[in-house]
């Protein structure tokens, strides 16, 4: 087999990977089941928390939508009381989001609930099997790191 074509034979079983741990996510995190919410209003939520006062623009921007689809989104997690919007005392015309209680609760439930799938997950792991993936997650995540730099500075 040449490299080419093991290259390809990685990527394939990746993307397999990928689908069905994704899949295995929802099922063994409760809070994403059972949840009203979509993926993407979660995802909205847990940029929320960590970081408090996001403006509507930060928050599309992190979300990689337009900021009118990102409108939309906020109009139903506010009418859905997950989140709050205020006039930031800084700048009047600044809009800035934050957790309502119910937010604040539902994150902290969902941020339990996975430490709990983890744990569960890891405990099925030897010590060396759970240092490797995380040496791998790292590594994953620093290459792709660098070449979302690449990109964004135009290079190829």
């Amino acid at each position: 087999m040449t490299l080419h074509q093991e290259t390809e034979t990685v990527i394939k079983e990746l993307m397999e990977l990928g689908y069905k741990f994704r899949e295995l996510m929802f099922k063994l995190n409760p809070t994403i089941f059972r949840s009203e919410l979509t993926l993407t209003q979660l995802t909205a939520l847990q940029y929320i928390f960590h970081t408090p006062n996001i403006t509507l623009k930060e928050l599309a921007d992190k979300l990689v939508i337009a900021q009118s689809s990102a409108s939309e989104l906020v109009d139903r997690l506010v009418k859905m009381k997950y989140i709050e919007r205020k006039i930031s005392p800084e700048d009047r015309r600044k809009i800035t989001l934050n957790l309502s209680n119910k937010g604040k609760k539902f994150i902290e439930q969902h941020v339990q609930e996975t430490k709990t799938f983890f744990e569960k997950l890891l405990n099925k792991m030897s010590i060396d099997e759970q240092k490797e993936y995380l040496t791998a997650m790292r590594k994953f995540y620093q290459v792709s790191y660098e070449l979302v730099n690449q990109i964004e500075k135009g290079e190829k």
